[in-house]
């Protein structure tokens, strides 16, 4: 069994809160924007080696202030591999990320006119950013290719009948939601850029909208709609139960490495070797994240990670205990693995929890979800004249 070593025990130090708090929040919890009303009305785990779970210091070697930590195992038992960390991260609002090769597939043509993947995975990056809750899966992909599909629909219509959506009537839209948002129109793009999306998907959001809105007015269509508070309040309740508005307990984590070169494998266990000689020494100069670099001082070829914040509950539970046991003050390790010596540092925890939700912004939502079925059924006639087809059959009715 790997043997890890510990600074005695010391009093925790304070954290301060960081901008990571904003991507633990429940997305649709924090400012809602609905488009409605602004029209008026790191890496897989590697294979561990032959010598994970094995000591890393030779029986009778003494290293100078090292003592043992409740025998907890090594790489295997705490589970610290890099899938487990990445799992760990907190969640970042949905966003799709598409590759070069998918991006450029495309989903369906309504006449001349293409629906890409990259389309749609950049609608579903707008609507969370905007404060929706939308999960990147199949069905909400579908869904989202419906709304895309009738905006391309509705463009179509109005191209025949030389209807054109002016850039003016774009760039007036996106004020009269900036002011509502009460933020400035580079705040709202820096906001959308931090979730991947980019001005010109908003753009076309609005003005698929548009011509929507269009084709309803040519039909008539009464757009008026009342929203039913008893509907509001049930929505209001549900997401006050829902588990993810319960508070979450956030770990800072540093990580530090001390590389082994490939070699064969009695050199190598020699290596291990040396290296968690000089990973001990690292811990007994450590007091704190802050001294870390202070601390790998001298020592050859140590990277010491960035700090990263992680949901605790999602870490393997032998992990967490070790975290939580050594504090701030102390690192746990050296712990073996296959591309060398690795150290952990907890560097503070703190509970986060979402703010409450705002009644008005429930009912904006009920708004629109009805306002989305007037635009289904009214859009329904519509689709007949259009020659729509479906190029990914995953998509297809």
């Amino acid at each position: 069994m790997s043997m890890l070593w510990s600074r005695d025990p010391a009093k925790k130090g304070s954290t301060t809160a960081t901008m990571a708090v904003t991507f633990l929040l429940l997305a649709g919890c924090g400012q809602q924007v609905d488009l409605y009303d602004y029209f008026g009305d790191d890496k897989p785990a590697t294979s561990p080696s032959a010598n994970v779970g094995q000591p890393l210091i030779p029986p009778g070697q003494n290293v100078a202030g090292a003592q043992p930590a409740n025998a907890l195992a090594g790489n295997t038992a705490l589970g610290v591999t890099d899938s487990a960390l990445a799992n760990a991260r907190p969640f970042v609002g949905g966003i799709q990320k598409v590759s070069l090769k998918d991006a450029q597939g495309v989903a369906v043509t309504v006449d001349d006119l293409p629906v890409t993947n990259f389309d749609i995975s950049q609608r579903i990056n707008l609507e969370n950013a905007l404060g929706a809750r939308l999960k990147p899966d199949i069905e909400t992909r579908r869904s989202v290719l419906a709304t895309l599909v009738n905006e391309k629909v509705a463009k179509s219509k109005a191209k025949k009948l030389n209807f054109t959506v002016k850039d003016k009537e774009l760039d007036e839209r996106i004020d009269n939601m900036v002011g509502q948002m009460k933020v400035s129109r580079a705040d709202l793009l820096k906001r959308l850029s931090e979730k991947g999306v980019g001005e010109a998907t908003l753009k076309n959001q609005i003005e698929g909208t548009l011509y929507i809105r269009w084709v309803i007015a040519q039909q008539d269509v009464d757009t008026k709609i009342e929203v039913d508070q008893a509907v509001v309040d049930a929505k209001y309740n549900e997401l006050l139960a829902d588990p993810r508005m319960k508070p979450v307990t956030v770990i800072t984590l540093q990580q530090v490495d001390l590389p082994v070169e490939k070699t064969t494998e009695a050199m190598r266990q020699q290596l291990l070797y040396a290296r968690a000689v000089e990973a001990s020494q690292i811990m007994q100069r450590y007091k704190g994240c802050n001294t870390i670099k202070a601390a790998s001082r001298n020592v050859f070829n140590v990277k010491v990670g960035k700090r990263i914040e992680a949901d605790l509950s999602k870490l393997p539970p032998m992990l967490q205990k070790a975290l939580l046991k050594a504090g701030s003050r102390e690192m746990i390790g050296p712990i073996p693995g296959p591309g060398g010596v690795r150290l952990f540092a907890n560097c503070g925890t703190k509970k986060i929890s979402p703010p409450l939700p705002d009644r008005k912004q429930i009912e904006a939502r009920v708004r629109s979800e009805q306002f989305e079925a007037l635009v289904q059924q009214a859009m329904a006639e519509v689709r007949k004249e259009s020659f729509i087809d479906y190029k990914d059959p995953e998509f297809r009715p």
